[in-house]
C-alpha cells in the first residue's frame, strides 16, 4: 500500500553531512563518479523529477545533531576534504 503524499518533508542534516555532500558535489564536478545529491523543489524536471512538492533541509550543528550517537562512517578521502576545509576556515 503506498503511503499518501505529504504536504513536505523534512529532512534535518549536520553540518558535517551538508560538508559531505558539497565534497562529493565537488568531486562529481572534478570528473569522479559519486552519489551527491541536490535537493529542491523542480517537480517539472522531465529527466529527474522531485518525488515531492517541497523538500526542506534544515541543517543542525553536529554538537547538536550528535548528542545519543556517534557520527556514521564517512569516506575517507571527504573526511580529508572536510578536515581541510576546517583547516581552511581557521585561518
Amino acid at each position: 500500500m503506498a503511503r499518501p503524499k505529504e504536504e513536505h518533508v523534512q529532512v534535518y542534516l549536520s553540518r558535517r553531512n551538508l560538508l559531505t555532500l558539497l565534497s562529493k558535489l565537488d568531486r562529481a564536478e572534478g570528473g569522479e563518479n559519486t552519489f551527491g545529491t541536490v535537493i529542491k523543489s523542480d517537480i517539472a524536471h522531465k529527466q529527474y523529477p522531485q518525488s515531492h512538492d517541497k523538500i526542506w533541509v534544515t541543517a543542525v550543528e553536529d554538537a547538536d545533531y550528535y548528542t545519543d550517537r556517534e557520527p556514521g562512517i564517512v569516506a575517507p578521502i571527504d573526511e580529508q576534504r572536510m578536515a581541510a576545509q576546517a583547516e581552511e576556515n581557521t585561518l
